[in-house]
């Protein structure tokens, strides 16, 4: 999905942005999976508006070359961040403007699913990642279907995921192909929203690309059934959403 031709980059930090305790969470669970020893420069692809840029660059104390196609999505990043510390830059990651060996973490939040060649993407982070280097990724995917919120609401939703999603074993299939190891995995109860009335001001915005992709009568539609839905939901019924976390490193002996 090509950002630039929507009006998703407008309204994507007031739809997708957490709680801070929901933060804290997935950074402890990232440096459980890859520890913050030895990490000093770190690629963020698929930044977006630098929501886990600048969070990397705090937990980790290091550099943070955020890397994003959407020229909108860099223009708000850019406008947020202005630490010296964080930089980034335009690109895909299928060709990462980055030099060889420069990082020794590559993180994708909610990007797998959007890249157009996953096998050129795994070869290009094992190219970018220094020997023992390690790439974390956290995505939703086709193994989790049921627990997606969406769904309730937004049954159409099923066949976008079937159709766009990854699942658990193409993304490890498409790492361990380039040379990566698995380095663990874990599945992560998120929560999504506090309750249905915030999930729905988020669903209200469409900066969802799996909302983007629904036609709009079946996004009117389960718009209006959320609605009828919020006015009984109890106020303190969190939102919640199964995500995987996966961590992949490049042997510290084996040749680019």
């Amino acid at each position: 999905m090509d950002y630039d031709k929507t009006s998703m980059p407008e309204g994507y930090d007031a739809a997708r942005t957490y709680q801070p305790d929901v933060m804290a969470d997935w950074m402890d669970r990232i440096v459980a999976l890859v520890p913050v020893d030895g990490v000093e420069d770190i690629v963020d692809l698929g930044c977006g508006t630098g929501r886990y840029t600048a969070a990397l660059a705090e937990r980790y104390g290091a550099r943070v070359f955020g890397i994003e196609p959407s020229e909108k999505m860099l223009a708000q990043a850019r406008a947020k961040h202005g630490d010296g510390a964080i930089r980034f830059g335009q690109g895909g990651g299928e060709a990462l403007p980055a030099a060889d060996g420069s990082a020794d973490l590559i993180f994708l939040s909610m990007v797998y699913h959007h890249l157009s060649d996953p096998a050129a993407t795994a070869r290009e982070c094992r190219r970018v990642l220094r020997p023992g280097g390690r790439l974390c990724i956290r995505n939703s995917t086709q193994d989790r279907v049921e627990s997606f919120p969406h769904l309730r609401f937004f049954p159409a939703v099923r066949e976008i995921v079937a159709r766009t999603s990854p699942s658990v074993a193409g993304i490890t299939g498409a790492f361990e192909g380039a040379g990566f190891e698995v380095a663990g995995h874990e599945v992560v109860r998120h929560r999504n929203a506090t309750n249905w009335a915030s999930q729905r001001d988020n669903f209200a915005r469409r900066a969802d690309s799996f909302l983007a992709r629904l036609a709009d009568a079946d996004y009117e539609r389960g718009m209006a059934e959320l609605d009828r839905h919020c006015e009984t939901a109890p106020p303190d019924d969190p939102v919640w959403m199964d995500i995987d976390l996966l961590a992949f490193r490049v042997p510290a002996t084996s040749a680019a």
